[in-house]
């Protein structure tokens, strides 16, 4: 199954608490078709570091992985994500994915800062916003 393409979302979710960062865009906020989340623990156990899962974890539509984006940018009114080669099922490295979106400056400087904590140890988040 195909996952590449670009989409609109009308719904994004920026999560932070005790345990996790977690950003979500969806096509629509019940029944989504299209779906992109990211997220990262905080303090990954020590199973799971052992296991090679304490970086960030990405889910695109039906498939998900831990790590694989080759790099994250963040724009005003988009973030365009492209994916190392053996990433995702279905995913055309060379091709970004593309999610639009229209947030208040208050949401855009939450999602900024959630996408900024889930890739603070991987190099690959770029701010355009920021020139960072």
């Amino acid at each position: 199954m195909s996952v590449q393409g670009d989409f609109n979302a009308t719904y994004v979710a920026v999560e932070e608490d005790a345990a996790m960062w977690e950003v979500a865009f969806t096509d629509a906020e019940f029944n989504a078709r299209r779906r992109l989340a990211l997220q990262r623990d905080r303090a990954p156990s020590a199973a799971d570091t052992e296991l090679g899962l304490d970086g960030y974890r990405v889910e695109l539509d039906d498939e998900s992985c831990y790590g694989g984006i080759e790099s994250c940018e963040l724009y005003r009114d988009r973030v365009e994500v492209r994916f190392d080669d053996d990433a995702l099922e279905g995913i055309e490295p060379d091709e970004p994915v593309i999610v639009r979106f229209s947030l208040r400056d208050r949401q855009f400087a939450a999602l900024r800062g959630c996408l900024a904590a889930i890739f603070a140890a991987d190099g690959c988040f770029f701010d355009a916003e920021a020139g960072r």
